[in-house]
């Protein structure tokens, strides 16, 4: 990724071109980036990363963990809709997941942002329609962002909305509370638009069983609640000659199967009763799958782009909002206490790595000491940032892995110590005599491998640590409350950072029912770097604040930072052909919308029965020439 970003782009600003500011009319293009020019020109075909060419046809069934048992918006996550519902609607760009942060015309034909970056223009194609033939309007349009900011999700991630402003049936103006970001301009890339007609009178956010009417290129076909939910590929969509979507969505039917136990998945995979799965589990990925199927080369691993997620994939958060863990000496003390190198060793097979940044394996994260561009963010904050941002290089705790980790632990103790806490009778307590304990909350009995191995080195130092196990809904209860210590949480930070920075880390979010940002961090210098992030027009201002917020959240030690995002790995039967492996380094996967059904090599494994299914006139394999 890290050479995908430094080399591949030519930097440049285009936001004088956006709009004619004495007309006041909309000059729209054929997309936008905030920070580099645009990779694809508007007569492109196809993104370089997908195969145009690639077949249409057959089946695909995927697990999922998820209950059928809702159709209602994924415009707010307070409740869970049923997988794959995204792919029935359109949305007005896309983003090119071989760049940092080029997006094209969707559902939009044409997009022009206006000079002071205070609103964003959409020209909708007209041949747009939904799936009952009428056409999608910008009525549409308005009715859905109108909605999306009252959702719960709305009020952090729209707020920067002020008004939709419809400007003729296929063109509407989105305007804007303040400066157009990274931020916002990825939300026209994954918020769905919603038809205002089908929706008037009823809520989208209330659970409801009423499959909506859709736009996309799938749609639902069938469906059993708690157990299935089927899919059949558009065969007229309107959107699938476009140059954003050639090369995707080529299955004619997608299935989901519910598998609420993760080890009866992977046994029905391995018996062929559903087609791939990502493997979250090391152990599983080294193991699990030494199976004659695999010798055969009928079972494949495939490792493909993890997705634009960088950084922790999870941490051991704690709730600073409360005494002691509002003290960064004692959260310094209680990050040297975990021993990464000896869980990595025992527990992943030592595969996994530690991330030394929030966004590691990207041009974004900090090393060394501040270069000139970071000072100059930097400096104004001299005095109220941990002095070491200026002076040292930051690194995670180092061990041998094995045995205790003495020299963190002694570190820990002195810095204990130095915060007010000393050993009595061998428990640690402070200067009124109240013992240090941590309850670790967690709904998850896996969780339990990590945290048993700390909460012993934690009582090599006197504290009190334990574990309390819950179901989720109660864990979630707390959680929206405040009322724990220290959990693991898992973190989602994107390229560029500003896209989910705000919601895991900025001061707006602390204070959240549905926030990400569960350590409780409300730090004006971080909310001010993440800003300036998100207003960057060049890529070395983003790198520069970037590189600058980092230091100031590691030098915080407001988590313990557990795997780094690795790339994704997938098992599956050998049936597909997949178009982003052994291309350049992306942002994102394009497993499954990029793959399609060979049916070539599905024929070699022997059992693979044909099953009936649905088939779109269009659908076609490809021939040698091909």
């Amino acid at each position: 990724m890290k050479i995908l970003l430094q080399g591949a782009f030519l930097l440049g600003a285009l936001l004088s071109q956006e709009l004619t500011a004495d007309s006041g009319k909309p000059e729209y293009r054929h997309g936008f980036s905030l920070v580099n020019e645009q990779r694809y020109p508007p007569d492109f075909t196809h993104f370089e990363y997908l195969n145009p060419n690639a077949p249409k046809g057959g089946r695909l069934v995927l697990s999922t963990e998820l209950d059928i048992n809702n159709f209602s918006s994924e415009w707010s996550n307070t409740v869970k809709v049923a997988p794959g519902m995204g792919q029935t609607y359109d949305f007005l760009l896309t983003r090119a997941d071989d760049e940092l942060s080029g997006y094209y015309g969707s559902l939009a034909e044409g997009v022009a942002v206006a000079d002071d970056m205070l609103s964003i223009a959409f020209r909708l194609r007209p041949e747009a329609r939904w799936h009952d033939g009428t056409p999608i309007t910008a009525h549409d349009v308005k009715f859905s962002y109108d909605y999306g900011k009252g959702t719960m999700d709305g009020q952090l991630f729209a707020d920067w909305l002020d008004s939709v402003e419809i400007l003729g049936r296929h063109e509407v103006r989105i305007k804007l509370t303040t400066r157009l970001t990274t931020a916002n301009l990825a939300l026209f890339g994954y918020g769905q638009i919603l038809p205002a007609r089908y929706w008037k009178g009823r809520n989208p956010s209330e659970t409801t069983m009423d499959v909506p009417l859709g736009s996309g290129p799938y749609r639902v076909a069938e469906f059993k609640q708690g157990r299935y939910i089927r899919y059949e590929r558009v065969c007229d969509y309107w959107g699938k000659d476009l140059p954003v979507n050639r090369g995707r969505f080529n299955f004619d039917e997608i299935r989901y199967d519910v598998y609420r136990d993760a080890t009866v998945a992977r046994e029905a995979l391995r018996k062929g009763l559903f087609d791939a799965y990502v493997e979250g589990d090391i152990r599983h990925w080294v193991s699990s799958y030494n199976v004659p199927s695999r010798d055969k080369g009928w079972l494949v691993l495939a490792e493909a782009a993890n997705g634009i997620f960088v950084g922790p994939a999870a941490v051991v958060a704690f709730n600073v909002r409360y005494a002691p863990f509002d003290d960064p000496v004692v959260r310094e003390a209680l990050a040297l206490a975990l021993d990464y190198k000896w869980l990595n060793r025992v527990l992943n097979h030592g595969l996994y790595e530690q991330p030394r940044s929030y966004f590691a394996n990207s041009v974004f994260a900090s090393s060394g000491l501040p270069d000139s561009a970071e000072l100059a963010l930097l400096e104004p904050f001299r005095d109220t940032v941990p002095a070491r941002v200026f002076t040292d290089a930051f690194d995670n705790p180092q061990s041998r892995g094995v045995g205790r980790n003495r020299d963190a632990l002694l570190r820990a103790q002195k810095l204990l110590a130095q915060a007010g806490w000393r050993i009595h009778d061998g428990v640690l307590v402070n200067e009124d005599g109240k013992p240090f304990e941590i309850e670790f909350l967690s709904s998850e009995i896996t969780q339990r491998r990590i945290l048993l191995p700390y909460i012993d080195a934690l009582k090599v130092l006197g504290i009190n640590a334990r574990i309390r196990l819950m179901e989720s809904a109660q864990l979630i209860n707390r959680r929206r409350s405040y009322d724990f210590d220290a959990m693991i949480h898992s973190i989602y930070l994107m390229v560029p950072p500003d896209l989910m920075a705000s919601y895991f880390l900025h001061s707006s979010a602390a204070n959240s029912p549905v926030t990400g940002n569960v350590a409780g961090i409300a730090d004006p210098v971080i909310d001010f770097l993440i800003n300036e992030g998100g207003v960057a027009t060049t890529l070395e201002q983003m790198v520069a604040s970037s590189r600058a917020l980092d230091r100031v959240l590691l030098w915080n030690f407001y988590h313990v930072p557990l795997n780094a995002y690795s790339k994704q790995r997938i098992v599956h039967w050998n049936k597909f052909g997949r178009a982003d492996l052994g291309h350049e380094p992306m942002n994102q996967s394009v497993f499954p919308v990029g793959w399609w059904y060979d049916e070539h090599t599905a024929a070699q494994i022997p059992g693979n029965e044909t099953v009936e299914a649905f088939v779109c006139p269009d659908s076609h394999q490809m021939t040698e020439q091909e």
